[in-house]
């Protein structure tokens, strides 16, 4: 049995008639009826009475009705299934991210990506960016989301969006006054940073303020952006962040641009070069023109 010979089984069941039947299939009658000749013969049991007025279905009949439409919904079902799979509507798409990233266009990125694929089971890690590198590299995430190139050839990656490295501070800071700030005028405050070990990112914003003149005076290391704006509130220093943790903070804080050539904060798509999914590519090409056509806000 092949699944021509039940779909024409089918339509003659349905029809109760081989020239209906064969209208609706847009074939000719006496191919028609030696198909399912040919499937009764096939299977060693009638399936059809054909009377002078119509056909009728024998027992053997009805149950291949019914089984024969479940196939055919089967069959259908696989065809819709391997083309969605193929056009990356259907799969599971890992994100690795930090919380500050997560908190900002990131978020609503993963809202509109949702929107146009729904079947896509999608996960988000919060990670530190190294940690991020290797779950890329040992293939448990698919892609995600750092302020910097990685320098593992095996990695590519894309520029999402610009961001600036800005200065927070208490607002009864002395320079909170100011609209703009040099980095060397912070030469003497108090720093809560980044670990440098925890992302380049961090190394970055070091050796920023060392070509500045000086090196930072640590009040306190944390291993993510989002921790920061706490702790200047609680009155530790100033620090040095991407420009979208102002987004996420309280009245306690201000942030102030710094000028001239302020450091940048980046956010960059990072993938395995070899990436096959199309899940994966799908995701991809959305957010770099809906972070496009997003440019500048937030």
């Amino acid at each position: 049995m092949d699944l021509r010979q039940l779909r024409y089984f089918i339509a003659v069941a349905e029809e109760r008639s081989f020239t209906l039947a064969a209208r609706r299939l847009n074939l000719s009658q006496p191919p028609l009826s030696q198909h399912i000749q040919a499937l009764e013969a096939e299977l060693g049991t009638q399936l059809l009475y054909r009377t002078s007025r119509r056909v009728e279905l024998t027992q053997a009949g009805e149950a291949m009705l019914v089984r024969g439409r479940a196939i055919l919904q089967q069959v259908k079902a696989a065809e819709d299934e391997a083309r969605s799979i193929g056009a990356g509507l259907i799969g599971t798409l890992d994100v690795g991210a930090t919380g500050s990233i997560l908190r900002g266009r990131l978020a609503e990125l993963l809202a509109a990506y949702r929107k146009v694929a729904p079947r896509v089971r999608m996960t988000v890690h919060e990670q530190a960016p190294a940690l991020q590198i290797a779950a890329l590299l040992s293939r448990t995430t698919n892609i995600c989301l750092i302020r910097g190139i990685p320098a593992e050839r095996d990695l590519t990656s894309k520029l999402a969006w610009r961001e600036e490295v800005v200065i927070a501070m208490p607002r009864t800071h002395q320079l909170a006054r100011r609209k703009r700030i040099a980095l060397g005028e912070l030469a003497s405050e108090d720093h809560v940073v980044l670990d440098p070990d925890s992302s380049d990112f961090a190394r970055y914003v070091q050796t920023c303020c060392v070509d500045a003149g000086f090196l930072p005076k640590v009040s306190q290391q944390v291993v993510d952006a989002q921790s920061i704006p706490s702790l200047i509130a609680a009155g530790f220093g100033v620090a040095l962040v991407p420009q979208s943790i102002a987004r996420f903070t309280t009245a306690d804080i201000v942030f102030r641009p710094i000028r001239p050539s302020p450091p940048t904060a980046d956010v960059f798509l990072v993938f395995r070069a070899d990436e096959t999914s199309m899940v994966v590519h799908n995701f991809i090409k959305l957010a770099l023109r809906y972070l496009n056509y997003r440019k500048g806000v937030g």
